[in-house]
């Protein structure tokens, strides 16, 4: 479709700018030139073997904890309960994905909220060593922050606009607002709170989970419990390595990471933390993989 001479023109301009000009510049150029109109998936089949060879994308991986209450997610979802809003606000464990605690408040959740759940929950089961959340302006609060000094845990903030960085707990949630869907659907009555508990307790206790080897998240939790650091020197290591890690950053955007990015060396460190290649991304409320 292009003539030899045309051909020749169009892939000497690319070499001439350094291979910056790509297919869809190269037909404006063509068009002022007065060399032919032709589209840009034409002009890509004319410079395809200068360009350099797409990199491939590096597999997803999944982070999984090693053991219990090394790190736990927090998240909130709504519902509609006659007409008004509520917020649902779940704790769970990342080793095993179970529902450590969970509130249904009037929504949004007020910090007040947030606070007395989890602090009810670093009661009962002893305080983790990470919260991640979503960095919602309730985590900047005093009295979460006060929370978090008092019990030592590391407050962990996920990426802005990477949702899948909280994965486990996006999916608990799909399967929470999926399983008290299909309950109404299939005629179950009672209150909201009513519905919860049972699916709560599905979630929990009954379902076999395909990614903790067919056991249940509360049979994964009792298994997963052993001897964690010592959690004033674990938030100093954090804190320590952070700290070089800023030290070293060459951009906003290394800066930004670099909390996130000393947790999970320091968790590598200590053995806590492994990736793992057989990652789904199904995230949909009906999805059967994890």
């Amino acid at each position: 479709m292009v003539p030899a001479g045309a051909r020749k023109r169009i892939r000497s301009c690319y070499r001439a700018h350094f291979g910056q000009w790509g297919p869809r510049v190269l037909s404006l150029w063509c068009q002022r030139e007065g060399l032919g109109q032709w589209s840009a998936g034409t002009l890509a089949g004319v410079i395809a073997d200068l360009r350099p060879a797409a990199v491939a994308e590096p597999p997803p991986v999944r982070h999984e904890m090693t053991a219990a209450n090394v790190m736990w997610s927090e998240d909130g979802t709504g519902f509609r309960q006659q007409g008004r809003k509520q917020e649902l606000l779940v704790v769970q464990d990342e080793h095993s994905r179970l529902k450590l605690n969970w509130r249904l408040v009037a929504g949004p959740a007020k910090e007040e909220d947030v606070y007395k759940y989890l602090e009810q929950a670093f009661d009962f089961y002893g305080p983790p060593l990470v919260l991640k959340h979503d960095g919602a302006s309730i985590f900047h609060g005093e009295r979460i922050e006060n929370l978090l000094d008092k019990y030592q845990v590391v407050d962990l903030t996920g990426p802005g606009g990477y949702p899948q960085y909280n994965g486990k707990q996006e999916r608990s949630m799909r399967d929470i607002k999926s399983y008290e869907r299909a309950m109404r659907r299939h005629g179950v009555g009672g209150s909201l709170i009513d519905r919860l508990d049972v699916t709560m307790h599905d979630l929990n206790e009954e379902r076999p989970r395909p990614v903790l080897d067919g056991r249940t998240a509360q049979e994964t939790y009792d298994l997963g419990q052993r001897r964690l650091p010592d959690r004033y020197e674990f938030h100093e290591e954090v804190r320590l390595t952070e700290r070089r890690i800023r030290g070293q950053a060459t951009s906003r955007s290394e800066l930004d990471s670099a909390r996130r990015r000393a947790v999970e060396q320091v968790l590598i460190r200590h053995g806590l933390m492994e990736f793992v290649g057989d990652v789904s991304h199904d995230l949909s409320s009906d999805g059967a993989t994890e």
